[in-house]
């Protein structure tokens, strides 16, 4: 894997940011700024041997201080939502700042600036996130570790550690459109999820507690369809979501790295494949991404439906259900998931 670095941005607070940019021996390239550890470009060969840059992105570091969306960015400390901004953790309640309705969403390490180094074939992005940041107990170092392959895998290892018990989810929120990230809208392309369960949403988008089936249901992807064939249909967890943004029980040993889902474009080839040692990921198919605040790389908004996310991750608002995979981690265990985006042509 070749590595390059240049200089990208200085933050309002006057922090310096790099963009780094690894390139396998295919031609494969994927940028990477410090700056949330976003992912800001993809790019991959499609059918014809043109290159397609599959994930969205901001021009300038001040698009990704502005912006509302977390296009690309690692989140945490703990992604997707925490119902009424509370939890407990060894009997101590804490509370955090609501930021999506009375609920706490993905945390602040998506507008943290890490430091990156290379080791071995990998790009490393640390931070260490002080005790009582965001209202989290807890001195928590984290480690973001991405490896491109010359099999075209981008590889996403997260590890972290505490000194005190606390809670922790990461993911990263990459916006995906295999036919190019300002091509228009997503919807035609196709998707398999080796998922049998869903997780039942409210109104603002936390799971009630129940596991659903999708047999019969428009959250049937265990056999490949176009993402938006269903999305319209008379349903009630649709119409509250506005489309997908649902967590789905993977079909897989909690721990063990599997294929999850593949993504697909007939008019590129374009193939991709996520491979997660994660018990869930969240279908999220940019239901309001046109409220974003900032416009794309090429200079135009973004619109609804432009991409899709896949976010592997513990379940949504986990403090609240004791019944889902728990997300606490003590100061005697090491933090440790790894999610694979691959692509390929066919």
């Amino acid at each position: 894997m070749k590595l390059t670095s240049t200089f990208f941005g200085r933050t309002q607070n006057g922090e310096d940011v790099y963009l780094h940019t690894m390139e396998n021996a295919n031609g494969m390239r994927v940028e990477v700024i410090e700056y949330g550890c976003a992912v800001r470009s993809i790019i991959v060969p499609d059918r014809t041997r043109a290159a397609r840059d599959v994930v969205l992105g901001y021009q300038t570091l001040e698009d990704y201080e502005l912006a509302t969306s977390s296009v690309g960015a690692f989140v945490g400390r703990v992604a997707n939502r925490i119902e009424n901004a509370v939890f407990t953790v060894d009997g101590k309640t804490y509370h955090l700042q609501p930021n999506s309705g009375k609920n706490h969403l993905h945390g602040v390490l998506n507008k943290t600036v890490f430091r990156a180094s290379a080791e071995g074939d990998s790009l490393v992005l640390t931070y260490t996130s002080p005790d009582g940041e965001e209202g989290f107990p807890g001195t928590v170092d984290v480690r973001v570790a991405y490896t491109l392959t010359d099999e075209n895998a981008l590889v996403m290892d997260y590890t972290a550690t505490t000194d005190k018990t606390t809670i922790l989810n990461f993911t990263n929120h990459s916006y995906f459109n295999l036919e190019g990230a300002e091509s228009g809208s997503a919807l035609d392309q196709t998707l398999v999820l080796r998922a049998k369960e869903f997780c039942e949403g409210n109104a603002e988008t936390c799971p009630t507690g129940r596991i659903l089936p999708v047999a019969g249901t428009p959250f049937d992807f265990t056999q490949e369809k176009p993402i938006g064939r269903d999305i319209f249909a008379d349903d009630e967890q649709l119409k509250l979501a506005h489309g997908y943004d649902h967590n789905y029980v993977l079909d897989k040993d909690y721990g063990e790295l599997g294929l999850v889902a593949t993504a697909y474009s007939a008019r590129t080839g374009i193939v991709m494949e996520t491979y997660t040692t994660q018990p869930g990921m969240q279908l999220y198919t940019a239901n309001f991404l046109g409220n974003d605040t900032r416009p794309g790389k090429t200079g135009a908004m973004h619109a609804n439906y432009q991409a899709f996310c896949l976010e592997t991750q513990h379940y949504p608002c986990a403090p609240s259900h004791p019944e889902f995979p728990s997300i606490e981690v003590t100061p005697d265990e090491e933090y440790h998931e790894t999610t694979i985006y691959k692509f390929l042509v066919r």
